[in-house]
């Protein structure tokens, strides 16, 4: 089952009551996860974080997996909210700076609950891609106008499939890194990598290596 139609399988909040409660729940798996822990997460325990009854989490939430769904889907509204405002605020900006840019906004946001956003990439089949299609998207508008300029249309081409693809790897890669180094270090080392990727094109042709 895709995600979209296990999440079209939860009661939708109509009230301004409801929604608070929708809200509550969500909002509670992550005080549950800091204080105990993945393995805590359960639709009880997350119910009593929230302060609201297990039959009221039912009737939104019918497991747990319809929760991590709806945190999925909050996860990826936010995600969507980064790229817009990058690209409004790098109107002028190059190619490359507004990449760097985005992979250093992104990066920050995946920081933020990254254990979080570990289980509801476990927990959530294909999440990654809609992520990789909105970057396509984004990174199809910003290297369309240049393309005549810098870019041949090949160029363009193998740009925009290596583009979503590297970035979604780095930007959870840093979210998700251990802790052989620093989340800092790990998001400085993918916007170098972006860099040199994008440095290849310099001239307008790829460098080889």
């Amino acid at each position: 089952m895709k995600v979209s139609e296990r999440a079209s399988t939860r009661r939708e909040p109509k009230q301004q009551r409801a929604r608070q409660t929708v809200e509550a729940v969500l909002e509670a798996v992550q005080r549950v996860l800091r204080r105990h822990g993945a393995a805590a997460i359960t639709t009880n325990r997350v119910a009593e974080a929230a302060g609201v009854s297990i039959g009221s989490l039912y009737q939104y939430f019918p497991d747990k997996q319809a929760i991590f769904v709806a945190l999925h889907d909050r996860h990826v509204d936010g995600v969507r909210h980064v790229i817009e405002r990058t690209m409004t605020d790098c109107t002028e900006a190059s190619l490359d700076e507004f990449t760097v840019e985005l992979v250093e906004r992104l990066a920050n946001a995946h920081s933020e609950d990254a254990e979080l956003h570990e289980i509801l990439s476990a927990a959530v089949p294909g999440s990654a891609d809609g992520f990789k299609r909105a970057l396509q998207a984004t990174f199809a508008q910003v290297i369309s106008p240049t393309r005549q300029d810098r870019y041949s249309a090949d160029e363009a081409e193998r740009m925009l499939f290596v583009l979503p693809q590297l970035v979604e790897a780095l930007v959870h890669g840093v979210a998700h890194r251990k802790q052989a180094i620093s989340r800092e270090r790990a998001k400085d080392e993918a916007i170098r990598t972006v860099a040199v990727y994008l440095n290849s094109y310099q001239g307008g042709h790829a460098s080889r290596y």
